[in-house]
């Protein structure tokens, strides 16, 4: 789905205040975390601390130890 400046625009012009303040901080860390095209891939080779921190992780989200989106934006908003 193509997204355009002004669909966003609208968006943006619809939302309350406390919710432009949640959404102009993600588009901040959207921005500041977009690199530079010139930057080269990392591709270094993956560790054995890579692989365990990975099947851990599997390992928490199969046992349902996740982080909720609801407390996500409940921290965020407060």
């Amino acid at each position: 789905m193509a997204v355009s400046k002004e669909r966003i625009d609208y968006l943006i012009n619809h939302l309350n205040l406390k919710d432009l303040e949640l959404v102009t901080d993600l588009m901040e860390r959207l921005v500041q975390n977009n690199p530079p095209s010139d930057v080269p891939i990392d591709d270094e080779p993956t560790t054995d601390a890579d692989i365990q921190a990975i099947k851990a992780a599997h390992e928490a989200m199969n046992n349902g130890e996740l982080i909720n989106l609801e407390d996500i934006e409940h921290e965020l908003r407060n």
